[in-house]
């Protein structure tokens, strides 16, 4: 497959994978306090039972499992936004900025989003969430550091 296409393919497939990430981030967002809470109870019930398991102990709490959601989603918003920018070769301090701002401004409407569903914004929720962007950004570009130095 020449060089182009494929970089057009890349593209295509990492938007729609940051779309997705962001219609299921906006769509938890949307859910009212009594389903969102029966959602957290959910996982907290997997990863509970999980941690038992291995560990043999686990003191997870509701909140913990909301906040762990919350950078876990945008760790994972940030990794593709700034795979996104490798994919179209364009992997530099200008584009990197870019990447973290759409991180702390998709951040922001989340919270906002909340104010729609009987739920409130909090600002430690924005920098929760920016700070899982950062932390996504950073794995990236170590990863894409590390493979680039590997083939060199």
């Amino acid at each position: 497959m020449p060089q182009k296409s494929r970089q057009v393919w890349g593209t295509v497939v990492n938007l729609l994978l940051i779309a997705a990430l962001l219609a299921f981030i906006f769509g938890n967002s949307l859910l009212d306090r009594a389903q969102s809470s029966e959602q957290s109870m959910d996982v907290l019930a997997v990863l509970s039972g999980l941690l038992q398991r291995v560990f043999g102990y686990s003191g997870l709490t509701e909140h913990v499992v909301r906040k762990l959601a919350h950078f876990c989603e945008f760790a994972a918003l940030g990794f593709f936004t700034q795979h996104l920018w490798a994919v179209r070769r364009r992997v530099n301090p200008h584009y990197v900025l870019h990447g973290l701002f759409f991180g702390l401004l998709c951040a922001v409407a989340d919270e906002m989003l909340q104010t729609l569903s009987d739920r409130s914004a909090q600002v430690s929720d924005v920098v929760l969430d920016f700070s899982g962007a950062i932390c996504g950004s950073m794995v990236f570009l170590l990863l894409y550091l590390l493979i680039h130095r590997r083939r060199r």
